[in-house]
């Protein structure tokens, strides 16, 4: 019975190998077949075409094509086009980058770039070369040209990939007291990540034909653009189709290239978080006094005239119906969102570090349960940040997943590691909105006996709840609005 319950996986899995090699098989069988019949359709046009001056076949191309790799020209007019391609784009990324950033960041930039790159957009690039003839000499015309059709790719692709960087995971950064650079390496470049991918397969494509089509005007000195022209003034049709042929080839190989470059670049980069520094003893815990805080949303009232008092090193418990502004509440005092009226004043610590568990599990899906776990410490950790983490995910039952990414994972543990982050912080206020959501109780009930009292301990904690259990079993004090 053992052998046929391990016999059966075995089996299964041959079969799933043998199934993608059939079917990788019959996509390349049918890739061959569509070439074979286009190129059967080429030489019955040349053909009835009759004339290897106006149309020649596929065999006098492939002989022509055999004649022209041959050349050492070939290679050194080729090292120059693909040239022109690189410092295109390297421009184009670089200050379509530039301004993207810039525009998102103030809007007077965006007004202020939004008709320019509408324009180039729409202009042709036979129009944009011809300009650019005039202005400057013909070695430069193809970089110039090349980059003016890029450009606005570039800048549209990666300013909407920043205006849909989640908020929420601002918040989050802004909770643990990220700089601009790690926001910039944790959050924003791996959201505009898929843009990027998607701008560079786009002006890789658009490269080749902006620049081949500026060589084939501007005709500097080596070019594949200017031996193309050549071919075609001397009437060498078939050295012209096999220029054509060499140029589709090599656009082809060099998409591939830039792309296998960029994946090997973006797994290199792939961010990981590593201790440093030195471990940091925890702040004394705040007082916190609110003072006739009102919230309205959409002329709604969420909160009015609010007077309440946190205790320093206390955990109070805030519990009420739902929509009477608890979260709102914890917003507010966390600086997230700012009342319309009142104020908050944190006394008796100098510095107060804030340690946030929001309603939703606000986890950056390109990092691990453990690197999500070590953000909340990313400006303090120290050598037993490694210890305390797997000490962590261990009471939260999160071993087996820690290295595994939030989209492995069902909703509960993606709480889990949301609560695990929260804890690990030292933090010396912590606001706690429905820490045990989702969570059964025997589940929360060992989380608690694990790490409760660890955690909360010296801090100023406000727990939001629902359940008027957890409020009285684990505060001290329980406001109700």
């Amino acid at each position: 019975m053992k052998n046929c319950i391990t016999q059966v996986p075995s089996n299964r899995t041959e079969r799933k190998q043998k199934n993608k090699g059939k079917t990788r098989e019959i996509k390349q069988g049918r890739k061959v077949f569509i070439c074979l019949a286009w190129l059967v359709i080429w030489q019955l046009a040349a053909f009835a075409v009759g004339s290897e001056l106006l149309l020649p076949g596929p065999l006098q191309t492939l002989k022509a094509l055999g004649q022209l790799v041959r050349e050492a020209g070939f290679y050194i007019d080729a090292a120059w086009t693909v040239s022109r391609c690189l410092i295109a784009m390297f421009l184009s990324f670089a200050v379509g980058i530039a301004a993207a950033w810039t525009a998102y960041k103030h809007r007077t930039a965006r007004e202020f770039l939004k008709l320019p790159v509408s324009f180039f957009k729409s202009v042709p690039v036979m129009a944009v070369i011809i300009y650019v003839i005039l202005l400057v000499s013909s070695d430069f015309v193809a970089v110039i040209v090349c980059f003016i059709m890029c450009f606005p790719i570039v800048y549209t692709n990666v300013l909407g990939g920043l205006d849909a960087v989640s908020g929420e995971y601002l918040e989050v950064a802004a909770v643990y007291g990220l700089t601009e650079a790690q926001k910039l390496r944790l959050i924003y470049i791996p959201s505009i990540r898929p843009n990027l991918n998607a701008a560079l397969r786009l002006v890789c494509g658009l490269s080749w034909k902006a620049v081949i089509a500026a060589e084939v005007l501007s005709i500097p000195d080596f070019s594949l653009g200017y031996e193309m022209m050549n071919a075609k003034y001397y009437l060498e049709t078939e050295r012209l189709f096999a220029y054509i042929a060499a140029i589709v080839a090599l656009s082809v190989l060099f998409e591939k290239l830039v792309m296998r470059a960029a994946s090997y670049a973006e797994k290199k980069a792939a961010v990981r978080l590593k201790a440093h520094g030195e471990e940091k003893e925890q702040a004394l815990a705040p007082e916190i006094q609110l003072s006739g805080i009102s919230k309205n949303y959409e002329n709604k009232s969420v909160l009015t005239d609010m007077t309440i008092k946190f205790e320093s090193g206390t955990v109070t418990a805030v519990s009420g119906p739902s929509g009477r502004g608890k979260t709102t509440l914890a917003m507010i005092i966390a600086g997230l969102v700012e009342a319309d009226a009142g104020k908050v004043e944190m006394r008796g610590a100098a510095d107060v570090k804030l340690s946030f568990l929001f309603q939703e599990d606000r986890l950056l899906p390109w990092l691990t349960v453990y690197d999500n776990m070590a953000l909340s410490r990313i400006n303090d950790a120290g050598h037993e940040l490694d210890a305390q983490i797997r000490r962590t995910a261990e009471a939260l039952e999160l071993t087996e997943v820690l290295f595994s990414l939030p989209a492995e994972l069902s909703g509960g543990m993606r709480h889990r590691v949301a609560l695990g982050r929260t804890f690990l912080s030292n933090a010396n206020l912590m606001i706690l909105d429905e820490p045990f959501r989702g969570l059964d109780e025997e589940l929360k009930e060992r989380i608690v006996q694990r790490l409760w009292k660890e955690t909360t301990k010296g801090k100023t904690v406000i727990l939001i709840s629902h359940n008027s259990g957890d409020c009285e079993k684990l505060s001290e004090k329980v406001v109700l609005i």
